[in-house]
């Protein structure tokens, strides 16, 4: 694992950028010292060059010209070569011991051609041979007062003066870039200890939860809060656990609730077979125990049907076909079936739309379906006598429908979850005990797959209200209208009715 943890990485990424940036700081450095230090020298030769040829131009003797320049190659330690227009050496500073032949008449015209054409030159080197080491070279030209060249002024230092600073400043820079990598490495390391420790903590809480305890949970205190993305990791691994546990919680309810459901049934059927296959239950009673046995067969078609609709959920597969419909329309129908256990329960419908027709554009059989729990889940939940108000009204370019009643309403704290799949609020406050906890997750489905939300507002005791939007439709034909109208004409006397 060395070397593919995020430790290794961070500590090695950090340390290498240091090392590069030091040795590109580093030859940059050299190189201006370097030039640096051939500019001081060449402006340092070219004062003594400019005061040499100041001399000459005074009209002082050869003589007197060569005791004063060895004087000054002495103090200097520099070398010192006056020749004339035609490179004939005038003086010659020998005693400086840098020549490598001391008897030296004249000079190879390549190295005074540009001097000689009026051009301040500078080189490195021996001079074919004519030092015994390398030399720092500036040459000038000697003019006369009309700007013609006489001749040619030569200083000479060695190199070796230069390299020696060098060299200083290497071991200055040496020194200070082992003090910047041992302080880059400790800081490196304390930096990725500060990365990777909290990921450690993450990736230990994650391998307890995967082994079942799905109470594991990462201790932000313990997780650096000055770095952001590792507290929002730490909270993002905390909340996708609290939503696991909580869909483990509600799955083992729910199986919990299906295997009571399954049982019930299986238990009164298989019981009044027997009866019936020894005798036990007279011939004449039969066909009312059989009646029974119905019964509990269709409450066990009914829970298969919702292990179907989960599947479909889960998968995903909503498959809409598009139509315009008048969802006013369909609301009454739904209404109208749902009329007996309406009756039961004495509740009063209030239906406030603000047109007697609605049009949306939707997939029709969805939408109904979505209606439909709304509405048995409203019903469940309804005090008997209570209210159940329906409305549909215009809103920009969509309607707006709202499923509103009177009763236990919905804790606060389950407003959040009650869409979950599986999900069923607490039965101590359902009025109705059934119920799968499917409803309201096909109703979130059936209008995720439209591109559509629902709300939920509710208080506790006394209310609850479910609001969503549909995209607003058109009437397509005037005949169908009249249809609707006149069923929303029989609605209407059945609400009269139960009035």
């Amino acid at each position: 694992m060395f070397g593919k943890t995020i430790f290794s990485r961070v500590f090695f990424t950090n340390l290498a950028t240091v090392l590069i940036g030091i040795i590109i700081l580093a030859s940059l450095q050299m190189v201006l010292m370097s030039n640096y230090i051939t500019k001081q020298n060449e402006s340092t030769l070219s004062k003594n060059a400019d005061s040499i040829v100041g001399l000459i131009s005074n009209g002082i003797s050869r003589e007197s010209l060569s005791s004063v320049l060895n004087g000054f190659s002495k103090s200097s330690s520099s070398h010192i070569i006056v020749t004339d227009v035609n490179g004939y050496v005038l003086v010659n500073t020998k005693e400086s011991g840098y020549l490598q032949n001391q008897s030296m008449d004249s000079l190879e015209m390549e190295y005074l051609r540009e001097v000689l054409n009026g051009r301040r030159i500078t080189f490195v080197g021996t001079m074919n041979g004519l030092f015994s080491e390398t030399m720092f070279t500036l040459e000038v030209p000697v003019l006369s007062g009309s700007g013609e060249v006489h001749g040619a002024v030569l200083i000479s230092v060695p190199i070796p003066q230069r390299r020696n600073m060098l060299v200083e400043l290497f071991k200055i820079l040496l020194f200070s870039a082992l003090v910047v990598i041992l302080v880059s490495f400790i800081l490196s390391y304390m930096l990725s200890k500060i990365l990777a420790n909290p990921i450690k903590r993450v990736s230990s809480s994650a391998k307890e939860f995967a082994k079942g305890d799905l109470s594991s949970r990462v201790d932000i205190d313990r997780v650096d809060e000055n770095v952001t993305e590792l507290t929002e990791l730490a909270d993002a691994f905390n909340n996708m656990a609290d939503e696991l546990e909580k869909s483990e919680d509600i799955r083992m309810s729910f199986i919990s609730d299906v295997s009571h459901e399954l049982r019930t049934p299986m238990t009164t059927i298989g019981g009044f077979v027997d009866g019936i296959l020894d005798d036990t239950i007279p011939v004449e009673k039969q066909k009312d125990y059989l009646v029974i046995v119905r019964d509990e067969v269709t409450r066990l078609s009914r829970l298969v049907n919702t292990f179907l609709d989960i599947t479909r959920m889960q998968t995903d597969k909503v498959n809409l076909v598009i139509s315009n419909f008048d969802v006013n329309e369909a609301i009454r129908l739904i209404i109208i079936g749902l009329g007996s256990k309406i009756d039961e329960r004495k509740l009063n419908i209030n239906l406030e739309f603000e047109s007697d027709v609605c049009y949306v554009r939707a997939d029709a059989d969805k939408i109904k379906m979505v209606i439909t729990n709304l509405i048995d889940n409203a019903i469940k939940f309804t005090f008997e006598n209570g209210t159940i108000t329906i409305f549909t009204r215009p809103k920009g370019s969509e309607i707006q429908i709202s499923v509103h009643n009177t009763g236990v309403g919905i804790p606060e704290e389950q407003q959040k979850i009650i869409f979950e799949r599986l999900y069923k609020v607490d039965k101590s406050r359902s009025i109705n005990k059934e119920g799968t906890g499917i409803g309201l997750y096909i109703v979130k489905s059936m209008l995720a797959a439209h591109g559509k939300d629902i709300k939920v507002s509710s208080k506790e005791g006394e209310y609850a209200e479910f609001v969503f939007c549909l995209e607003r439709g058109k009437n397509p034909s005037k005949s169908s209208y009249r249809i609707e109208s006149d069923t929303a004409g029989a609605m209407n006397k059945k609400s009269e009715q139960n009035s």
